[in-house]
């Protein structure tokens, strides 16, 4: 009888406990359950809609870039060249650019010597403006950028300041002042010989020199001789 009594209390205790999950499961956690469902479902809808307005997206991108393309090949077309030429171009370009801006960072005394590629870049680049493609807003504004620096290249080029010079064989007065780095000007060979006479003369009295027929004094100079340069 007793344990008859005490299965009853277990099965009664175990009926009550499952009836209050039951409650709780029903109050608390299935609308829970629900809501999170239909948020999911929510999400899902809301993903699917994206994505076809990105596709839509995309596609006018697509159609957008095709546009450009097009337009930009009437473009090269006008100009007489097409995608390849253009590169080309801009690439020569880029290349002349850099070698004057490399050019231009030349020390002074290396520059002055180098100073005729100043020629041979500006050449290039009057070709280039020649050509049609140059017309094209992307190389307008770089043509004048290089053309500007090759002027400024130029103005920055000065005679180095030679202030003596020594006779080399086959030198003379006339030749020595037409140097670029002596006056660039021959007829001021005076100078030279003013500022260095007393220099000719104790030279022409140490080999003994004669003068010919015709023959000024000026006329005599030796190599290994050191002569001012007057500035």
């Amino acid at each position: 009888m007793k344990k008859t009594l005490l299965s009853l209390l277990i099965l009664s205790f175990f009926a009550l406990s499952f009836a209050q999950d039951k409650v709780n499961y029903e109050e608390e956690y299935l609308p829970k359950l629900t809501k999170a469902q239909t948020d999911v479902a929510n999400t899902e809808a809301e993903i699917v809609t994206e994505e076809a307005k990105s596709t839509e997206l995309k596609g006018k991108i697509e159609e957008t870039d095709n546009a450009i393309q097009t337009t930009w090949t009437e473009i090269y077309t006008l100009v007489g060249s097409d995608d390849s030429g253009i590169k080309e171009y801009r690439d020569n370009l880029n290349a002349l650019e850099n070698k004057v801006r490399s050019f231009g960072a030349l020390p002074a005394e290396e520059l002055y010597k180098r100073r005729a590629e100043l020629d041979g870049f500006q050449s290039e680049l009057d070709l280039m403006r020649a050509d049609t493609k140059s017309a094209l807003t992307e190389f307008v504004n770089k043509i004048e950028r290089i053309d500007q620096k090759i002027k400024s290249v130029r103005s920055s080029i000065v005679v180095p300041y030679v202030t003596s010079y020594v006779v080399q064989r086959g030198d003379n007065l006339w030749k020595i002042s037409g140097k670029s780095d002596i006056y660039d000007d021959p007829f001021k060979w005076t100078d030279i010989y003013k500022a260095n006479k007393e220099t000719i003369s104790s030279w022409q009295r140490k080999y003994n020199a004669v003068l010919k027929e015709g023959q000024e004094e000026a006329d005599l100079i030796y190599p290994d001789q050191e002569f001012t340069i007057p500035r």
